[in-house]
């Protein structure tokens, strides 16, 4: 059986940001010139960034209305949703990504952090079959749906895996509920998207909410797909119910630099 805790899958990101935040982020008069500062990022694949980056992640989104959904799935209505509960499930996936090359990047002393995957990561991503997803969908029909929806998205926009599109992959992006450092969220991602675009390779991730999709906008991320989740199954057409997540991405069709 599948251990779907411990899925590889690019999970939505988006806890606690805006685009206010953005807007707020301390700017520096520099021989007349206005330039914005942002606190020092570290970037590690240790145990001590897994386990800050999923404490953070489950306490910024333990009311995020997609892991609600998907916790309710797993667990039923009658399991009350913590932080804790959520943060075990986190940590599995952290780990799955690390242990693919994936490294946790944070700013200001965890005023923000991110998992940035790199191309050599993603390659080794599994890809869920059919059969697989219908193995999940015996326990969690909801997060079953999600993952099938999602890997549509993903091959529509860039392709089949076996064809070998290099990206980065960018989830469990949050800036921690108890912080209020300005800049820190920039700092985690304007590095990486301008690494992405001098490699000529394109960024892609799921976007967990309204705000969140605003903030990658922001930074150059194009909407190419949105997912439903709902209780109550699939929900196709105008009108739709349930809970949005939205796939993003950036730098594509890439840009010469």
């Amino acid at each position: 059986m599948l251990a779907e805790d411990k899925l590889d899958v690019p999970l939505a990101s988006g806890a606690n940001i805006s685009v206010t935040s953005l807007q707020n982020s301390t700017s520096l008069e520099v021989n007349g010139a206005t330039t914005t500062t942002t606190p020092p990022i570290t970037s590690s694949q240790s145990e001590e960034y897994q386990h800050r980056l999923a404490d953070i992640s489950a306490r910024a989104t333990v009311e995020d209305a997609l892991n609600v959904l998907f916790q309710q799935d797993k667990t039923g209505d009658s399991v009350p949703i913590t932080a804790d509960l959520l943060y075990n499930a986190v940590l599995a996936r952290i780990q799955a990504k690390v242990g693919a090359g994936a490294s946790v990047v944070e700013a200001g002393g965890f005023a923000a952090v991110v998992c940035w995957e790199p191309p050599e990561a993603t390659a080794k991503q599994s890809w869920h079959s059919d059969e697989e997803i219908d193995e999940i969908a015996l326990k969690r029909p909801i997060f079953a749906q999600f993952l099938r929806d999602m890997q549509d998205c993903k091959v529509r926009i860039l392709g089949e895996p076996s064809k070998g599109q290099k990206y980065w992959n960018m989830s469990l992006m949050a800036r921690d509920p108890l912080r209020k450092d300005k800049g820190a969220v920039r700092a985690v991602i304007e590095p990486y998207v301008a690494r992405a675009k001098k490699e000529g390779l394109p960024i892609w991730l799921v976007a967990a909410n309204e705000r969140a999709r605003d903030v990658y906008q922001y930074f150059g991320f194009s909407v190419v797909g949105i997912v439903w989740s709902s209780p109550k199954g699939r929900v196709e057409g105008d009108g739709q119910k349930g809970v949005p997540t939205w796939c993003m991405v950036c730098n594509w069709p890439v840009e010469e630099v």
